[in-house]
């Protein structure tokens, strides 16, 4: 494939890494650790409640957020950890909570916390999170993290919701919806230089992404909040667009990228999607969206 040459992504096929963050003590010596790892250590000594049955804080666009608040106010961990089935667990055997940006800045807070996902994860693209820095119930940390997480709902998501996935030491979700993908696969078309290809996406920040193969670092995503997105590849091709957000697989966002080079080239990108749904949607996905 010629086009290859063009902006240095040298063929690897069939890469895709996919996995859970387990963060735990490394034997290396703390000068040579990452800020990550190290930061991770000191998170060690929290502990959360799970239960085989959690408590569902929730809410709808037509649902009545006084519902979740309430309902969040009954969620009192000190008796719910009295149950037969409630266990306390380090935060490490929670890879969602040490391993994602939201859940890194849920487990430093020194307050009271909550954090909401989307619900149905799958797709509902939305978080919320709320760290009020000052004695707060949990009934009002339940509103805010929730309020904030349905207004990040995109204006097409009709059928979502959001759902409380931990607030202060509780857990209130399944335990294995709190995995959380290390790194995830992402695939790359640009069918002007006959490029389609698999490639693995890191996390490198809020709003930000590295486009790995074999051989190093092949292109860096930047999101704003928004739908804008640029992707640049690590010999300077640059090509700016949009992103549409899909839902959660494993904790990591999946999302479309479609995007132009200065040349008027096309990118089509899809990030975080399992092995069946590429191999069943990525032909749709990839073609470049009607209207441009």
């Amino acid at each position: 494939m010629p086009g290859f040459r063009n902006i240095g992504l040298p063929t690897v096929f069939g890469l895709a890494i996919t996995g859970l963050i387990i963060v735990s003590c490394t034997g290396l010596p703390r000068d040579q650790r990452s800020n990550r790892q190290v930061i991770a250590e000191e998170w060690h000594s929290q502990r959360m409640i799970i239960l085989e049955n959690p408590p569902v804080i929730a809410i709808d666009r037509r649902a009545d957020i006084e519902d979740a608040a309430q309902a969040a106010n009954r969620a009192d961990p000190e008796q719910l950890a009295a149950r037969l089935e409630a266990r306390q667990v380090r935060v490490d055997a929670l890879p969602y909570l040490i391993g994602s940006i939201e859940g890194q800045r849920f487990l430093q807070a020194t307050g009271p916390r909550a954090i909401a996902r989307g619900d149905p994860e799958l797709s509902c693209p939305a978080l919320g999170i709320s760290l009020p820095g000052k004695p707060t119930g949990r009934a009002d940390l339940a509103r805010e993290a929730l309020t904030s997480c349905t207004a990040a709902l995109p204006p097409n998501a009709q059928d979502c919701g959001c759902r409380l996935i931990a607030i202060d030491n509780l857990v209130t979700v399944q335990r294995d919806a709190l995995a959380y993908a290390t790194g995830t696969s992402a695939r790359l078309s640009i069918p002007a230089d006959g490029i389609d290809r698999l490639l693995v996406a890191e996390e490198d920040g809020p709003g930000r992404l590295l486009l790995r193969d074999l051989t190093g670092i092949v292109a860096t995503v930047v999101a704003t909040e928004g739908e804008e997105v640029t992707v640049e590849f690590a010999r300077g091709q640059r090509f700016t667009g949009r992103r549409l957000k899909v839902g959660f697989r494993r904790g990591r966002l999946a999302e479309r990228i479609y995007a132009e080079g200065a040349d008027g080239q096309r990118l089509s990108l899809l990030i975080g999607f399992e092995p069946d749904e590429l191999a069943d949607q990525a032909a749709a996905w990839l073609a470049w969206p009607k209207g441009g």
